[in-house]
């Protein structure tokens, strides 16, 4: 009988592999995580097994032959896709290479890729959250009595992460099987769940420990700076260390997931921006109010002082208003000149 590769095999009831196809996760590498996208990017390379009943023989019939090499577009093989996945590109992939073939039927073949798969990817822990993500394979077309899907973690499978992200396998359940038949539709499917977990290292040195020692040297500005005294002083400096806390904001916003709620840069950091923020408006708004008070005091000292000038209270009244007087003017002069 002549074989020929476009037949799908209909009767597979004797497969040696139980009537399963298998997809084996071999290496797996975390090219990048694009969290506004919701995706991540992997260099995955997977070993696909098989059984054709046609392709057997008698190994002592045919000089002890034990396994041929064959051109992958030479024999049927199963239509195992991503899912889930945009931007693939194969290296070797489904429709290029050579397959092993056994005697008993058994075809083998290695498939390495680069794909983008979707992940729902949230921050509200950031800089320390920990993601779940899958890697999803389909077979589609064959019914439940033909042939389904199976995925297998390799004993000895090598996973590679990226500076900022560490990449592992969930080890209480690496892989997940989801099958769904019916009389219109056939449907086998694979999940590989993986732990995409964030190294907070760069996030803590180079963007939180700034943030809070550019709030602290606002603060002490203001309170204790040459311009303290000095309303628009006290205005620039505020709105220097607000903007320098805006332009960190929009670094995490273009960086990390977005969110309906304010934890979408992260629970814990975006309130404490949000509340560093908050802390210099108060403390403007103290400084300014302090200096209208002492401008009244010193009025109504003034006033009186001049109905009775042997007054202790109203006398030590004028010279606190008048010390944040002399200071705002001598401030104001040195500015304008």
């Amino acid at each position: 009988m002549r074989y020929r590769q476009t037949v799908k095999i209909t009767n597979f009831t004797w497969n040696t592999n139980g009537s399963y196809a298998h997809i084996f996760l071999l290496r797996s590498r975390l090219l990048s995580v694009q969290e506004p996208e919701q995706s991540f990017s992997t260099a995955t390379g997977v070993i696909m097994q098989w059984t054709d009943p046609r392709l057997t023989w008698n190994p002592e019939l045919f000089h002890g032959i034990s396994h041929l090499y064959v051109r992958r577009n030479a024999v049927w093989s199963p239509q195992i896709i991503p899912c889930e996945s945009t931007g693939v590109v194969p290296v070797q992939l489904f429709d290029t290479g050579n397959v092993k073939i056994y005697p008993n039927g058994q075809v083998a073949t290695l498939a390495y890729f680069f794909a983008t798969h979707n992940c729902e990817i949230k921050a509200d822990n950031f800089p320390f959250d920990i993601n779940h993500c899958t890697m999803c394979f389909m077979l589609a077309g064959n019914y439940e009595e033909e042939i389904q899907l199976k995925g297998t973690i390799s004993t000895i499978a090598d996973l590679f992460g990226t500076g900022e992200f560490d990449y592992e396998i969930y080890k209480p359940k690496p892989a997940v099987g989801v099958n769904y038949f019916d009389d219109d539709m056939a449907m086998s499917a694979v999940l590989f769940h993986f732990v995409i977990t964030r190294q907070p290292q760069f996030w803590v040195s180079l963007i939180i420990l700034p943030t809070f020692f550019i709030s602290m040297l606002v603060l002490i500005g203001i309170f204790f700076g040459e311009d303290s005294h000095s309303l628009s002083g006290i205005v620039e400096m505020g709105l220097t260390g607000m903007m320098s806390l805006t332009v960190i904001v929009g670094i995490l916003n273009e960086s990390t997931a977005k969110s309906k709620d304010l934890s979408a840069l992260g629970a814990t950091y975006s309130r404490f921006v949000f509340y560093d923020i908050i802390i210099v408006v108060v403390a403007i708004i103290t400084i300014m109010t302090s200096i209208k008070l002492r401008r009244k005091f010193l009025k109504l000292s003034n006033q009186k002082l001049s109905l009775d000038k042997s007054s202790v209270f109203w006398h030590n009244v004028k010279k606190y208003g008048a010390s944040c007087a002399f200071e705002t003017i001598t401030t104001f002069n040195a500015t304008y000149t």
